[in-house]
């Protein structure tokens, strides 16, 4: 089990609940393709730097889970075509756990 990260940005006009419903098929989604440690957070309404298409907002979610890397391209898949989502990605989060010392220099 690896710890990955998916960010959707979702069409802000599509959606009357900030996309909770979206959120939740999502997470249906995510325990489908056997993953664990599920968590998501609800980043808001965001501006765009560059429209995409006509849109200046999306809906912005993220999502945090454990899960076989085999199985994050079964998961990329089932929100390829979705017209509700304007983009997506996943990541692999490979950032250190615990406390992280930085070293001083002597001058």
């Amino acid at each position: 089990m690896r710890q990955y990260e998916a960010i959707f940005i979702l069409n802000d006009r599509k959606f009357d609940d900030s996309g909770e419903a979206f959120s939740s098929k999502v997470e249906e989604t995510l325990k489908a393709c056997e993953a664990k440690s599920i968590s998501k957070n609800n980043l808001g309404r965001r501006p765009f730097a560059r429209p995409i298409g006509k849109k200046t907002h999306g809906l912005y979610w993220s999502f945090e889970f454990e899960m076989t890397p085999g199985q994050v391209e079964n998961f990329q898949d089932r929100f390829r075509l979705e017209e509700n989502v304007l983009r997506h990605v996943v990541l692999l989060d490979d950032k250190p756990k615990g406390e992280i010392r930085t070293l001083q220099l002597d001058q």
